[in-house]
């Protein structure tokens, strides 16, 4: 057993662990929320023990490395003080538990002798497609609210996945230049962009132009976009467009996601007059109600938390303790964040721990230098803007990981293309 685990590349062991929460959130939706396996602890300890038994572990990274990560260290003491002083008495717990496996995310590949991106890469690109499969064939946000697998997945439990996903498939858009293959890289980049537009999530299809737009620009900067590579593109296009049409016309499905990625960019206007082009208006305004409370809200805990920063000076500088935003904004004890985490950790540490953040992030400054080649590194760029406006802290583990290869491992990392 141990000689068959040893075969299989400690990129897929990482992987296991950094998507754990995608495998955790499907089996709810088979099973409940009734079952108890930590996944993310058990495939944590899976990586340390396989890094481990592979003998592929370089200790002394941790003394010779030290000014790399010291800040981040700071930055988990001062959350574990700030527990003291925090108003949550439960939910902190697994908040500081979310928090060591972000740590662990960041000190495995650290203590890593290397790592191959591009196997990194293929092992992420395929829970990718497959979890995004897996989306679109519950449906879990349909519109008309008819899902056919009901019997079989409680659908709540996946539905914000058009977010998380949408961030995944534009890391994997940059991440694809590690592979050597121009088709492949192609292929991949279109895919990838084609299930961001399904899934509907406005920020990741807006951030996914952006990303397109500067890898063109990049490309076009450095006379890499050629004749030949342009008319791969073309013909790549025409085929996933004719793919898209075909799947139009035969799946009421692919229309139904088609449509909801329109309507969520409606709800950002004020005019919902024409909705003439749907079958179901009542559904279809519950849904963009829904979204407008979505948005409404956002904007709600982002208000609360400024008044709440700026009450005095306390609150500015400690902040409210670790976990502590659910109770100080209605006075219950559970999973809540304002959405944004900058504000997220000056409301719960204060501007120490915002400081303690800044601090580890400009202490590897001298790893950006070769910004447009250091994929990793453009990768967790993408994922630390989308936090800006989603996600909570504990929810960054692969954010730690892709930071740690880019400061790591990058020197070592060979672009073929």
């Amino acid at each position: 057993m141990i000689k068959l685990l040893k075969k299989i590349d400690i990129e897929f062991y990482l992987i296991l662990f950094l998507l754990s929460g995608m495998f955790k959130n499907l089996l709810f939706s088979i099973y409940g929320n009734n079952i108890k396996i930590p996944l993310t602890i058990i495939f944590g300890i899976l990586l340390i023990l396989m890094i481990y038994i592979k003998d592929i572990y370089n200790l002394k990274r941790l003394k010779e490395e030290y000014k790399s990560f010291i800040f981040l260290l700071l930055f988990f003491v001062w959350s574990l003080f700030s527990i003291s002083y925090s108003s949550s008495e439960n939910y902190v717990w697994y908040k500081l538990l979310g928090l060591g496996t972000n740590f662990l995310a960041f000190f495995g590949v650290l203590i890593m002798k290397e790592i191959s991106l591009k196997r990194f890469t293929k092992y992420f690109s395929y829970f990718t497609y497959f979890f995004s499969l897996i989306f679109f064939v519950i449906n879990p946000n349909s519109i008309s609210k008819n899902f056919i697998f009901h019997e079989y997945f409680n659908e709540i439990y996946i539905q914000g996945w058009y977010l998380v996903l949408g961030q995944f498939l534009i890391v994997n858009m940059l991440l694809i230049f590690s592979f050597s293959e121009k088709k492949k890289i192609i292929y991949n980049l279109l895919i990838s962009f084609n299930i961001i537009c399904l899934l509907g999530g406005r920020f990741p299809i807006v951030l996914a132009l952006i990303v397109f737009f500067i890898i063109s620009i990049y490309l076009i900067q450095k006379k890499y976009l050629t004749k030949k590579l342009l008319m791969q593109f073309f013909k790549s296009l025409t085929i996933i467009i004719l793919i898209n049409s075909v799947l139009n016309l035969s799946s009421k499905t692919y229309r139904s996601l088609l449509l909801r990625s329109v309507y969520r960019f409606e709800v950002l206007s004020s005019s919902f007059n024409d909705v003439n082009f749907l079958n179901d208006q009542e559904n279809y305004q519950e849904s963009l109600n829904q979204e407008n409370n979505s948005f409404n809200k956002r904007l709600e805990y982002l208000l609360f938390s400024k008044t709440k920063i700026f009450e005095n000076k306390s609150s500015l500088i400690l902040g409210y303790g670790l976990g502590s935003f659910s109770n100080e904004y209605d006075q219950t004890d559970r999973r809540l964040y304002p959405h944004n985490i900058i504000v997220e950790i000056v409301f719960e540490l204060g501007l120490i721990g915002l400081l303690l953040a800044l601090a580890f992030l400009i202490s590897n400054s001298s790893s950006y230098k070769d910004f447009f080649t250091n994929l990793a590194l453009l990768a967790a760029l993408t994922l630390l803007i989308n936090s800006m406006k989603s996600s909570s802290i504990v929810d960054l583990r692969l954010l730690f990981a892709l930071l740690a290869i880019s400061i790591f491992h990058f020197n070592k990392l060979t672009l073929q293309n």
